[in-house]
């Protein structure tokens, strides 16, 4: 829950997003999927979502210098270990400022579809990965989507006593959770159309999902 005092701002909502799509690519590595190239993709986008935090934080600017020296070592020995601290050390100014409930669903939901999105496209550059690593990721999403928006009820962002926010937050939430479930089974479809149509699903559950957890903080 929200800490008494705390707000969800700017600042930590892009440092819970930046620290969770962070936190996906040692998964990716460990995994055996992530090849050089992905991994500057993704610690990269991760780099961009955490320069406004970073000016807000010293949590978050450590994080960042961390994943950027973690940016050189891509595809070498010590990169996880650099990317993952400073993931969590992203995720700590958020949780400073929003408290750890907020930032971990947070985290999981937008970086989760971030993370899908981003190895979804990298298919183009290596059809033979494993689908299942993508189905992964979704799934953490997916669960990410539901830890959101029951935190936001914890917090009081009760879709039927906030009008037409709370209706509007209601909506998102289905759709986002539909484009989620849509992505899991384009993956089962046979061929590379399949996973072409996961990556297009994914893009609009980047937008969604945003979404849901802006309102869910704007509400409270």
């Amino acid at each position: 829950m929200i800490p008494t005092g705390a707000t969800f701002g700017p600042a930590a909502f892009m440092a819970a997003w930046a620290g969770g799509l962070a936190l996906t690519l040692p998964l990716a590595v460990r995994w055996q999927v992530a090849k050089r190239g992905y991994q500057m993709l993704g610690a990269g986008t991760a780099v961009l979502l955490m320069i406004y935090p970073a000016l807000r934080s010293w949590w978050a600017a450590a994080g960042l210098v961390l994943v950027l020296f973690g940016v050189g070592r891509s595809g070498r020995r010590g990169y996880s270990g650099l990317v993952a601290v400073g993931a969590v050390f992203t995720l700590v100014s958020s949780v400073l400022s929003a408290g750890w409930l907020s930032t971990i669903a947070s985290g999981a939901a937008l970086g989760g579809i971030t993370a899908t999105m981003l190895l979804g496209h990298w298919f183009l550059v290596d059809p033979t990965l494993p689908r299942w690593a993508v189905r992964r990721l979704d799934l953490l999403s997916g669960a990410g989507l539901v830890l959101s928006v029951v935190a936001g009820w914890l917090n009081g962002a009760v879709p039927y006593e906030g009008g037409a926010l709370g209706w509007t937050l209601a909506g998102l939430a289905m759709v986002g959770a539909a484009l989620v479930a849509g992505a899991w089974f384009a993956l089962g479809e046979t061929g590379y159309s399949g996973v072409m149509a996961a990556t297009g699903l994914s893009y609009l559950g980047v937008v969604t999902i945003a979404g849901v957890v802006f309102l869910n903080h704007l509400m409270v």
